[in-house]
C-alpha cells in the first residue's frame, strides 16, 4: 500500500543511505499530500513471518532476481513492518503469523482468520 511504502521501503532506502535527505523529505511531502485525499483503509492485514521462513520461501521460489537479496535487507524490512504495524493508529490492523500457516491446508485457521476480518 501507499502507507507501507513510505514507512517501510522508502524509509529503509533512506536509512541505508540509498535515498538522500532531500529526496526523503520530498517523498514525505508528496506522501502527505497524496494521503490527505485518501480515505484510510478499514483494515490492514499484516502477514508476518520470521526471517528464516522468508528466506526459505524466497529460496523455494527460485526467482533469479531474488537470488542475491541480502538477508540483512529482508531482516530490516521485517523490523520496519513490525514497528509500523505496532504504531498504526486510527486503522484496525490484524497480524497473522504465517510461519506455520498454509492457506490451502489449514482450513480451520483460515476460517478463524476470516472471522477476525468480518468482525
Amino acid at each position: 500500500t501507499i502507507y507501507e511504502d513510505v514507512e517501510i521501503f522508502a524509509r529503509n532506502l533512506h536509512e541505508m543511505g540509498n535515498l538522500s535527505d532531500r529526496d526523503w523529505d520530498n517523498y514525505l511531502g508528496l506522501f502527505t499530500s497524496m494521503t490527505s485525499f485518501l480515505k484510510n483503509p478499514d483494515l490492514i492485514i499484516y502477514l508476518r513471518a520470521d526471517l528464516e521462513v522468508l528466506l526459505d520461501r524466497i529460496k523455494t521460489r527460485s526467482r533469479n532476481y531474488e537470488a542475491t537479496i541480502d538477508p540483512d535487507y529482508i531482516n530490516k524490512l521485517n523490523e520496519l513492518y513490525d514497528d509500523w504495524i505496532k504504531n498504526i493508529s486510527g486503522i484496525k490492523a490484524i497480524t497473522i503469523d504465517t510461519n506455520n500457516f498454509n492457506i490451502f491446508k489449514d482450513t480451520d485457521q483460515l476460517e478463524e482468520i476470516m472471522n477476525q476480518i468480518i468482525v
